[in-house]
């Protein structure tokens, strides 16, 4: 699967010839991932944002030392080695020769919910005064990474990125690539419900009648009948840029339950990377009473940044590999990856699963687009 498709003309046209999809862009395989997962600098902004929380008394009472140390020392581990399987037949396409932003052009700010694609060169000219920055965005396109889009920084970019990422590749894979998954995800989001909220119930509604329409072979949405042909891509792009659609947030409402559940029932299973620590264990090193503190407080709450569970959850709940390039400021010039769902991936009873890149930056997500099949270097010297 492609790390998303579409070009800068569908983004900002939505126009294109007769043509039915948008060119998919191919992406590198899963890698291996081990530990709990990295956890974000201090300046990170979940350092800031995880809600009301106990004092530190409250918080450490009656919690067995030992239990609290190996949590965070888990944490802290990190990622562990690269050890890139085989890659999976359906990240094989070639991606088309698409316009980007040229390099000089003034960069396009995300006036929606999503931006236009642009190319890395944008993202090295808006911080052009940090050198290692910029070395770090080098190394992107040095392991094949040709692009990337703006996404919404309200506190829901996570959700969004990896959401919209997904939705992209779908819309454009071949149909009979797409139908499988299509069908699982319609399925998953159709068990949901939001009853006790009617604006949430009725988009939500409509948001799994279009992944009904998709699974029956048709388009995100029904095309104009007049005017110009608008590609597959084109109709999913226009109703997730437009903020006053609520298609946006039925998806995102949609993940954020998805991904609690998740967390809830595999309470007592261990996180990622054989640690020995269990989802329960983590919530209550992290200072929650319990996990349904946990998703009450900081994964269903709209605005609020998924924390490293949620990265877990999330993934492994869709059924999908999510890819987080960490473009951080540190002093390495060099860039570090964490496969999110790769665990999960390894154990199903296929390996064709969508891989979602996406790079973090320090409080932030935006989408990344790859061209190469295969993982990124393990290691690049400084």
């Amino acid at each position: 699967w492609g790390g998303g498709a579409g070009c800068e003309g569908e983004d900002e046209d939505l126009l294109s010839s007769s043509s039915s999809s948008a060119p998919a862009i191919a992406a590198d395989s899963p890698a291996s991932f081990g530990g709990v997962g990295r956890r974000p600098p201090r300046g990170h902004r979940r350092w800031q944002q995880r809600g009301p929380k106990r004092n530190d008394e409250e918080a450490t009472a009656d919690r067995p030392p030992a239990l609290l140390t190996a949590a965070l020392r888990a944490f802290a581990a990190g990622a562990a080695d690269w050890a890139p399987p085989a890659a999976s037949p359906l990240e094989t396409t070639a991606a088309a020769a698409v316009p980007q932003q040229p390099a000089g052009a003034p960069v396009p700010t995300a006036e929606g919910n999503v931006g236009p694609r642009e190319a890395l060169s944008t993202l090295s000219d808006e911080f052009r005064y940090n050198e290692k920055f910029v070395e770090k965005v080098q190394r992107l396109e040095q392991r094949g990474y040709i692009g990337w889009r703006r996404i919404r920084g309200d506190g829901n970019c996570f959700y969004r990125s990896v959401g919209f990422g997904l939705l992209e590749q779908l819309v454009t894979a071949p149909a009979p690539r797409r139908r499988a998954f299509v069908t699982a995800l319609h399925e998953s989001l159709a068990r949901l419900s939001f009853d006790s909220d009617h604006a949430q119930a009725a988009a939500h509604a409509d948001l799994v009648a279009r992944l009904r329409r998709l699974c029956d072979g048709g388009g995100w949405s029904e095309p104009p009948t007049s005017g110009a042909v608008i590609t597959a891509f084109g109709l999913l792009y226009a109703s997730f840029r437009d903020r006053e659609n609520p298609t946006d947030m039925a998806l995102i409402h949609a993940l954020r339950r998805l991904t609690a559940n998740y967390i809830l029932d595999h309470r007592e299973e261990e996180t990622a990377g054989g640690s020995g620590i269990s989802f329960s264990d983590v919530c209550i090193c992290e200072g929650y009473d319990s996990v349904e503190e946990f998703c009450e407080r900081v994964v269903l709450p709209e605005g609020q940044d998924a924390q490293t569970l949620c990265q877990q959850a999330l993934p492994a709940a869709l059924g999908i590999v999510v890819r987080v390039a960490f473009l951080d400021r540190d002093s390495s010039r060099d860039v570090s990856f964490h496969d999110f769902g790769q665990s999960e991936a390894s154990q199903g009873d296929h390996i064709d699963r969508p891989v979602v890149h996406v790079q973090l930056r320090p409080g932030h997500y935006d989408l990344l687009y790859c061209r190469e099949v295969g993982p990124p270097a393990a290691a690049a010297p400084p």
